[in-house]
């Protein structure tokens, strides 16, 4: 079988599990990148493994980034899919899986990941196939049919594999889903540290959504046509009119035309 990762170190863990987050699917509000890069730095983690992008990615969907100074090419950077080793405050090992979203060799991907697992050994904190581990979080109470991203099809062959594993979503607004939206990224962190029974100091994340939560409440304030769009999609929510509900990127455009159509604040422009 084609290799597609470089182990670089293979530390010697305790208790370890594994946290990852691949972006590219669903991700409202940022609430899991940002989530995943807060506990990144937070564990002090180390990258010891890469996986081969040229394998994985379609470089044209997802391009590198260039950074150009006076014409002159001074670094390109690309985005790593690659696994961290890190330690929770309370001397727990942890390991971090992140990047973009695979576009190509889900199945070979998914393969050297439950090798990784049994090789390090650790249990995957991702939703979840394990019916014991799902009745330990909070559930959506319905059959939900939508395209899968990788990390549900993970969860599956994690769990058939008998490695528990499970998936945490948090719930954002639909009006707030379109751009960075601390509380939820916050709220993972907190479900992830009480499921996994670690510490996690979040001070800064409690700070940022607090300000977040200021912002947007005196935004709707001082413009109260705004607060009325916002009950309307509230009014279609609790009346669960889901198939009315307009998407984030709807929304994000809808306020953006509306806010064009408005008068500039009399003090001018704010920054």
């Amino acid at each position: 079988m084609l290799s597609l990762v470089n182990v670089r170190e293979r530390p010697r863990l305790r208790d370890p599990f594994l946290v990852l987050h691949l972006s590219g699917w669903t991700d409202a509000g940022l609430a899991g990148q940002t989530a995943a890069a807060f506990l990144r730095a937070r564990w002090n983690s180390r990258s010891i493994a890469e996986f081969d992008l040229d394998e994985l990615i379609d470089y044209r969907a997802r391009r590198p980034i260039i950074r150009l100074a006076g014409g002159t090419i001074e670094q390109l950077t690309w985005s790593p899919i690659e696994l961290a080793a890190g330690t929770t405050a309370g001397g727990r090992d942890v390991l971090l899986l992140t990047g973009p979203e695979p576009d190509f060799r889900w199945n070979s991907f998914i393969d050297q990941v439950l090798e990784l697992c049994h090789e390090l050994p650790v249990a995957v904190l991702g939703t979840s196939a394990d019916p014991e581990l799902a009745g330990r979080l909070e559930t959506v109470p319905a059959i939900i049919e939508l395209q899968a991203g990788i990390q549900s099809v993970l969860e599956e062959r994690l769990y058939r594999a008998g490695i528990p594993a499970t998936g945490l979503w948090a719930r954002v607004p639909p009006y707030l889903a379109g751009g960075t939206h601390p509380p939820a990224a916050l709220a993972l962190v907190e479900s992830l540290a009480r499921l996994v029974g670690v510490e996690v100091d979040a001070t800064e994340l409690v700070a940022a959504s607090k300000e977040h939560l200021e912002q947007v409440e005196q935004a709707i304030r001082e413009r109260p046509q705004i607060a009325e769009f916002i009950g309307q999609i509230r009014a279609l929510v609790e009346q669960g009119g889901d198939d009315r509900i307009p998407s984030g990127e709807e929304i994000a455009a809808e306020l953006e035309r509306f806010l064009s159509q408005q008068p500039p604040d009399e003090d001018g422009p704010r920054g």
